[in-house]
């Protein structure tokens, strides 16, 4: 597994006024960013656009089997093409605008709290309390015995409120979860409690002929909680840690 290079998802870094960003995706709220939003909500666009010139054929011989005339069926097609556009581009753009890019983390020596930077921009200070949390979720899936493909790694973070899930995101396969972890916890300290989960499956080997199928191996799952001295893993999980600080 990788270390990831400045700005990549899955990275760590630290502000010039000493502020610590969790980097969830690539990509910041800035004008430099707006052509390419731009560029890949018309995209988006021209892919819905097309669907519903897709979905102009059936409904035009309908209407034309009805009685309508081609002037009636060309003012349909038009209105159908337009909305799929219309809304292709306007649900693109509204997910890279209000998607959150970075979790941002304040200063040392400030009051612990944090703020979601989104496409738009970065939102207003929230203080961190005692039940809020960011959690690592791995998942791995063995291969049975005799399968060519690899395992899969599956790593998610979720940050977490009042047992509500603030917001989320899958980061590379190639993320050490491990290190990841530790570099959360020297960064960030005891501003927020760390957990990671940690659950291993076999995928479930083919079978030939009747009979009922096989959902493979379900491994315990570890958990690690970090910010208030260390982390651990129970359980058969196969991770370990390191003492905080």
């Amino acid at each position: 597994m990788t270390a990831h290079s400045p700005g990549a998802p899955g990275s760590v870094e630290r502000g010039r006024s000493g502020t610590t960003d969790v980097v969830l995706r690539a990509g910041a709220p800035s004008w430099l960013t707006v052509p390419h939003l731009l560029g890949s909500a018309a995209l988006t666009a021209l892919g819905t656009g097309l669907l519903g010139l897709a979905l102009v054929l059936p409904v035009a011989v309908v209407l034309l089997f009805s009685g309508a005339g081609w002037a009636t069926v060309g003012v349909v097609a038009l209105w159908m093409v337009s909305a799929a556009v219309a809304a292709g581009f306007a649900g693109a753009l509204a997910v890279a605008c209000f998607q959150v890019y970075r979790l941002r983390f304040s200063a040392a020596g400030d009051p612990p709290a944090v703020r979601l930077v989104r496409g738009l921009g970065s939102g207003r200070w929230r203080l961190v309390e005692e039940p809020d949390r960011l959690r690592l979720e791995q998942e791995i899936e063995e291969p049975y015995a005799g399968d060519p493909l690899p395992a899969t790694h599956v790593l998610t973070l979720r940050l977490i409120r009042d047992d509500s899930e603030v917001c989320r995101a899958v980061l590379p396969p190639d993320t050490d979860a491990r290190r990841l972890l530790a570099a959360l916890e020297q960064a960030l300290g005891r501003t927020v409690l760390l957990e990671l989960h940690v659950k291993r499956t076999t995928r479930p080997a083919p079978r030939h002929g009747p009979g009922p199928r096989n959902r493979g191996r379900v491994g315990s799952s570890g958990i690690g909680i970090s910010g208030a001295g260390g982390y651990s893993c129970g359980g058969s999980s196969g991770c370990g840690g390191g003492g905080g600080g």
